[in-house]
């Protein structure tokens, strides 16, 4: 029996500790466990990894970096609340972006990537007639999400900005869920997705970026 190891085996480097509070914060602030203005309390989670101070308070930092938290001083950070404006000015930024990227990927699309997408497609569509909010919010980012990462070896850049984008929609959970419940605007997303669908199919660039980018232009309060 050959006991050797690959080399990807042999070199898989560990997350740091501040890398795993990073991680760790980052998903409690996007299921919304960790909520908009709640303080981040660096002593429980130091308590909760049975670490120092430090590596909690170098997470803090980067997800400040990132848009995550805002410090207000030197011993205080909150989660950070994103206003009806922020997120239309993020909507803005991800009409343009998206339009771009379905522009480089709709000759890419594979088969089993539309077939894919058109299934997740018809749930959102469930999901939108029983107004399942927060479900259809859920599967409407899973779908661009998919089209994003088709974005692989083609500009990937442009993919780390749209996802970048889309975790920053995700952290306004009040805002954008009260956005949803109207009728309307669920409405018009679910229309755009069924357009962006056929326009797949037919290789429609054309219908494709004016779709994608009237989609992220929702009319929030």
């Amino acid at each position: 029996m050959d006991n050797k190891k690959s080399n990807t085996e042999r070199f898989v480097i560990p997350k740091t500790l501040s890398q795993s509070i990073h991680d760790y914060l980052r998903k409690s602030i996007l299921k919304n466990e960790l909520k908009s203005k709640q303080r981040i309390n660096e002593k429980e989670i130091a308590d909760l990894f049975q670490v120092s101070r430090t590596p909690v308070r170098e997470a803090v930092v980067r997800l400040a970096a990132e848009g995550f938290v805002e410090i207000i001083s030197h011993r205080e950070a909150l989660v950070k609340e994103v206003s009806y404006k922020e997120l239309k000015e993020i909507f803005q930024v991800l009409g343009v972006l998206d339009k771009l990227a379905i522009g480089l990927i709709v000759g890419y699309i594979e088969s089993s990537e539309l077939t894919q997408l058109e299934k997740m497609t018809n749930r959102l569509e469930r999901a939108y007639i029983v107004s399942e909010v927060e479900k259809f919010i859920e599967l409407n980012y899973a779908i661009h999400e998919i089209l994003w990462n088709s974005l692989k070896n083609k500009n990937e850049f442009l993919m780390k900005e749209l996802n970048y984008c889309a975790n920053q929609v995700k952290m306004c959970s009040y805002p954008l869920t009260s956005a949803f419940k109207n009728p309307k605007i669920m409405k018009k997303s679910m229309i755009a997705h069924k357009e962006i669908i056929e326009a797949l199919k037919n290789r429609n660039k054309q219908k494709l970026e004016t779709v994608v980018y009237d989609h992220w232009v929702p009319p929030l309060p």
